[in-house]
């Protein structure tokens, strides 16, 4: 009986340390996961901190893009108001010129007659 016992003590023993070992590598396969997942989700949350920072890079991209396009619009509509005004500027002093030399040198029936074939030009 007591042999039974030592036997019996013995095999229970083995079979706790079978158990133990499996559950030994049961929570490393665990551990191994769990490790896995954390570093996933590290992973994930950094690549989550990336991401508003590159949607904040790319949205101040686009803003001084169009910025860039709306100052070029401006210095493009400035350009053509300055050119237009130096043309009528310019025509203006032409015909003052023009004017003053026809004053000089024309006589009244002369101005009369470039003036009427000026408007028929027009019409």
């Amino acid at each position: 009986m007591r042999q039974n016992t030592i036997t019996k003590a013995l095999d229970d023993a083995q079979k706790a340390k079978v158990e133990l070992e499996r559950l030994n590598q049961e929570s490393e396969i665990i551990i191994r996961k769990a490790r896995v997942e954390a570093d996933a989700i590290i992973t994930s949350s950094r690549g989550g901190r990336r991401a508003p920072e590159e949607e904040m890079r790319l949205k101040a991209r686009t803003e001084a893009e169009g910025i860039v396009k709306n100052a070029e619009r401006q210095i493009q509509l400035e350009t053509s108001r300055a050119l237009q005004q130096i043309r009528h500027e310019a025509a203006d002093l032409g015909v003052a010129i023009a004017s003053k030399l026809i004053q000089r040198n024309l006589t009244r029936e002369d101005n009369e007659k470039l003036i009427e074939e000026a408007l028929k030009q027009l019409q």
